[in-house]
């Protein structure tokens, strides 16, 4: 099944992971990629962290701000690497050799002047029958640098509406009549105003990680809900259009 994963985060990223920093050609921003790496001798423990650099914005504190920000949160498994290092007398004494593995990539789903949604894919292998992943969206309004939560788009009353919404499209998806029938663990999904979210163009997609509402087995859950789906319960000036 780790190998299943590899192979398909390996088609996700390979666009991504092919040199040490080089340039994304998009709409109006551009996004270069900078890569952190790093291994053991004997490569038992590896890190690969490719991580986004905007370029092209007008406010260059607002540029250097969003960048660091990015960068600190794309670099958070460094601490993880660093604490298996410091664990290498332990895995020296097991009776066979194991790879630990840490690799962060991302994709961009919106790129304008005014709104970039970044999406981070993680992967770490510590052990165990296999390894975890996980994907958080970061949502960016680049006027001033600040990274919008689900309760900056949606009014404060519709995230029951919204969970509505998004069951329906897990439903599609999956061709189902219920969400146990289409493998969750429970019939009703329930959205908090922090939920995890990016945007493409049209679109808002909630997405839960491996073990959120089902099995290790079915990955990722993402729920892909058109703008029009939703435009009563969209807030006004959103920094994206939805028509």
């Amino acid at each position: 099944m780790r190998k299943l994963f590899i192979i398909l985060y390996s088609l996700i990223f390979s666009n991504f992971l092919l040199s040490h920093s080089r340039t994304i050609e998009t709409d109006t921003l551009q996004i270069e990629i900078f890569n952190y790496s790093n291994s053991t001798a004997d490569s038992s423990a590896i890190i690969n962290i490719d991580y986004p650099h905007i370029t092209g914005l007008d406010n260059a504190s607002i540029e250097s701000k969003i960048n660091l920000f990015l960068e600190n949160e794309f670099k958070q498994s460094i601490a993880w690497y660093d604490e298996i290092l410091s664990d290498t007398s332990f895995f020296e004494d097991l009776q066979y050799k194991m790879q630990y593995t840490f690799e962060t990539g991302f994709q961009t789903g919106f790129n304008s002047k005014e709104f970039i949604s970044i999406v981070m894919s993680h992967y770490q292998f510590t052990g165990g029958a296999h390894g975890n992943y996980f994907a958080v969206g970061y949502n960016i309004k680049m006027k001033d640098g600040r990274v919008l939560t689900l309760k900056d788009l949606i009014k404060g009353d519709s995230f029951g509406l919204l969970a509505y919404e998004c069951e329906q499209a897990i439903l599609e998806k999956y061709e189902a009549n219920t969400l146990i029938e289409a493998g969750l663990f429970e019939d009703e999904i329930t959205i908090l105003d922090d939920h995890d979210f990016y945007i493409i163009p049209g679109m808002l997609v909630l997405q839960f990680d491996p073990y959120e509402i089902g099995p290790w087995s079915m990955g990722e859950v993402t729920a892909e809900i058109p703008f029009e789906k939703i435009k009563d319960l969209l807030k006004e000036n959103l920094p994206f259009k939805v028509d």
